[in-house]
């Protein structure tokens, strides 16, 4: 009878830890996005936490989800992570030759790509539980050019990014004009021959600028595997990573890490970012040429040629053979905008500044606004741009050739005209949470303006 109360006690322990933990998930899940099914694998771990992370990973082009790359079964079972192994639709690349293969829509701007990936994490929500705040995307290759696109999209929605072997190049040209500054690593072969490792350097620098990045990199170097550059953040910011493996190619994985696996890599940087942190929304450009150590001409920009003090930004150069389609850009969508910057001269001497847009077809240029204004501190002009996204120039230039002035701490900033007395404000996206304008969390509304949920909040 105690053997018998004792088997029967132990299938029932057995059967409340069963109920407690979740049993391992490895499989095709068919979903309906608009008026199509697509499909996606999911991986759910025998130790799944409750409100756990849920990391997206994205294959290249003529792969599957079944390829599992980026690889991260093995980290959801250590940490208990859900992962999601995106399938992309068919898409028709020109790179290759108009080819159809499965792929993404990684051009930077919203696709049924997009929608599929916010059904997937609704999806997902309703049989797990995930946190919100700590959902990641990475990819390799196409799938690493479609983690660009989603950070330029959905910012409110995904809390860092990585990427493995893939940038924007060719038709996919490079849109960063993103809700908010992200954190972002990537990794990339020297001996990449496809998706070309001498072009990636120009993908960094603009996502540098974007991110208002200190763009003199903390390198460090381990000699016959990598060089990894650190772009520390600025205020309001985030960093961004860079990883040259030596000798890799068009890969989705190298053991030359410091973690020994570009996937665990992958997660140990993505892992330390929420939702919650809070960050400058409205930052849009912080290029810091003013730094010590670094030498903007070499990056881009043209310094002290002519009546030229510094400018920067190049026009549409869509399947340009010898340049992927890379180069350094200056791009804005749709609104308003506040530029600032230090002039330094004699009192009284004026700067000339411009914003030109160039045309979507060709290099002609269009100018957006010009204004003078004389040397000073905190200099500011306000615009507005009307396009729903473009490329453009801007220039500042002496009246005077003679005029012996400098340009340093330019930054551009989306702005509010109805709010008054708001300057770079720290914002949160968190839900419910409260901030002032120093970005610290607050418990209570204070005088004055608030930020919650990324709105502003005026007490009086």
């Amino acid at each position: 009878m105690k053997t018998i109360t004792k088997v029967f006690t132990t299938a029932i322990l057995l059967a409340c830890f069963s109920l407690t933990c979740a049993a391992k998930v490895d499989k095709t899940v068919n979903i309906k996005v608009g008026t199509k099914t697509r499909k996606y694998k999911l991986y759910v771990p025998n130790k799944v936490k409750e409100n756990t992370a849920l990391v997206f990973c994205l294959h290249g082009t003529g792969g599957s989800s079944d390829n599992k790359q980026p690889a991260f079964d093995g980290i959801a079972d250590t940490t208990g992570i859900i992962v999601v192994y995106g399938h992309g639709e068919n898409v028709k690349f020109p790179f290759f030759g108009n080819m159809e293969l499965p792929g993404w829509n990684s051009t930077g701007e919203w696709s049924g790509d997009i929608d599929y990936i916010l059904a997937i994490i609704e999806d997902v929500a309703k049989n797990y539980s995930i946190d919100r705040k700590r959902i990641y995307c990475c990819g390799f290759s196409n799938g690493g050019m479609m983690t660009y696109t989603v950070a330029n999209l959905l910012g409110d929605v995904f809390a860092a990014y990585a990427s493995i072997s893939g940038y924007p190049i060719n038709e996919f040209h490079l849109h960063h004009t993103g809700y908010r500054p992200v954190p972002f690593l990537h990794i990339h072969g020297t001996n990449d021959d496809l998706v070309k490792s001498q072009y990636v350097s120009k993908i960094i620098d603009n996502v540098v600028a974007r991110n208002g990045c200190n763009p003199v990199p903390v390198t460090t170097t381990k000699s016959g595997k990598f060089t990894k550059k650190v772009y520390e953040a600025g205020e309001g910011g985030f960093p961004i990573v860079f990883y040259s493996m030596n000798g890799m190619g068009h890969s989705p994985e190298t053991s030359n890490t410091e973690d020994g696996n570009a996937s665990r890599t992958m997660w140990n940087f993505m892992k330390q970012y929420t939702l919650d942190d809070p960050c400058d929304i409205t930052l849009k450009w912080r290029p810091c040429i003013e730094q010590e150590g670094w030498a903007p001409k070499s990056h881009g920009w043209t310094i002290n040629s002519g009546k030229t003090i510094c400018s920067y930004g190049q026009g549409t150069k869509k399947d340009v053979d010898d340049n992927a389609n890379v180069y350094y850009s200056l791009q804005f969508v749709k609104g308003d905008y506040r530029l600032t910057f230090d002039a330094q001269g004699e009192a009284g001497v004026k700067v000339a500044l411009q914003l030109s847009r160039f045309s979507s077809s060709n290099n002609n240029k269009t100018v957006v606004f010009k204004d003078t204004v004389e040397v000073g501190a905190n200099r500011t002009v306000d615009f507005s741009i009307t396009d729903k996204w473009a490329e453009f120039n801007i220039a500042f230039m002496k009246v005077n050739t003679e005029d012996q002035v400098t340009v340093s701490n330019i930054e551009i900033h989306s702005y509010d005209p109805n709010a008054v007395g708001i300057k770079n404000p720290i914002l949160s996206q968190g839900e419910g949470t409260i901030y002032n304008l120093r970005g610290q969390r607050t418990n209570s509304l204070q005088k004055g303006i608030n930020i919650i949920d990324g709105r502003k909040v005026l007490v009086r």
